[in-house]
């Protein structure tokens, strides 16, 4: 498995500062003429495409790294406006640029820093070196055995981000077996009789009072991604073999009765998706494996004699008719 980690780049003078925001700004230049071009017309990864854009400075390993990012930018655009539906427009990169192995290395450092990073610059054969301090969390991947750091790194506005390979380790065989309810106003309700997140539909209703693009709105997020988190990791891993979850897959959306504008409105700020991607990011790490189950009448069906009647539920509270 692959698990990524952030570093700081707050250790580089002010000389490699300004030579890192331009190439930086050269890299979003150039990336996204390749997707202006490729969005008109198509191109593969070859020189052909390349020579399409003309004018940079960059060298052509950083240009072929910007075309890369551009083919991706664009299926991903693509892919997504299939998926909601609506019509895609020419995207524009303005977030992390990933710089392979071809521009970027990972080695070990020197002193007090653990790691540099060392990256091909505008000017040639003058690479731009990037000390950086680890953290708990790197080392908690870095000391697992034969763990690896993958070469190439994520390069962001004050940070980096590296990938580390982890083998992937055989599921535990025996363990305890849960059930996962995800809901809006109690986040996990396990099949053991346990809940998780009471406060989930507070926070989701403070994402949705707050502006959107707005740094509150930003923080509104944040804070909610870090109570799900919290609410996720604890489940009793260490005891666990097995969770079954809900796939949610395309709940928010549907053509029915019940599903009208006030209830679009009211489920927008709701994360399922973050919530099971987050338990099977847990359940990787702690060898327990994870099973997607289909939610329908699950809510209605007795556990005991398996009739399924809308009856049996009254709002929160289950009583079989049968």
């Amino acid at each position: 498995m692959i698990r990524t980690v952030k570093f700081s780049t707050a250790a580089i003078t002010a000389t490699k500062r300004r030579r890192l925001d331009a190439l930086r700004r050269e890299l979003y230049s150039t990336t996204n003429e390749f997707i202006r071009d490729l969005w008109k017309s198509r191109g593969k990864l070859d020189k052909a495409t390349m020579d399409r854009v003309s004018g940079s400075s960059l060298s052509y390993r950083h240009k072929s790294n910007c075309l890369k990012q551009a083919l991706e930018t664009i299926v991903f655009t693509k892919k997504a406006a299939k998926a909601s539906g609506k019509r895609a427009s020419c995207p524009v990169l303005r977030g992390a640029l990933d710089l392979s192995c071809l521009v970027c290395t990972v080695e070990k450092g020197k002193g007090s820093f653990d790691y540099v990073v060392k990256v091909s610059g505008l000017t040639k054969g003058r690479r731009i070196v990037i000390p950086v301090k680890s953290h708990k969390r790197a080392n908690y991947w870095l000391n697992m055995p034969r763990a690896t750091i993958k070469q190439g790194c994520i390069l962001g506005d004050g940070w980096l981000a590296v990938a580390i390979e982890v083998p992937d380790e055989v599921v535990k065989p025996e363990g305890l077996k849960l059930g996962v309810d995800v809901g809006v106003n109690k986040l996990l309700a396990c099949s053991d009789g346990s809940v998780l997140g009471t406060g989930i539909k507070a926070l989701c209703q403070k994402v949705r009072r707050k502006k959107p693009g707005s740094k509150a709105k930003r923080r509104a997020c944040t804070e909610r991604t870090c109570y799900i988190n919290r609410a996720v990791k604890q489940l009793p891993w260490e005891r666990l073999s097995l969770v079954a979850i809900e796939d949610l897959k395309g709940i928010k959306t549907g053509k029915q009765k019940n599903r009208g504008k006030s209830f679009r409105k009211a489920m927008s700020p709701w994360t399922a998706q973050q919530v099971e991607a987050r338990v099977r990011q847990l359940a990787e790490q702690n060898r327990v494996r994870v099973l997607a189950v289909d939610p329908r009448n699950t809510s209605r069906r007795c556990p005991l004699c398996g009739a399924v009647d809308k009856a049996n539920r009254v709002g929160e509270r289950f009583r079989c008719v049968g």
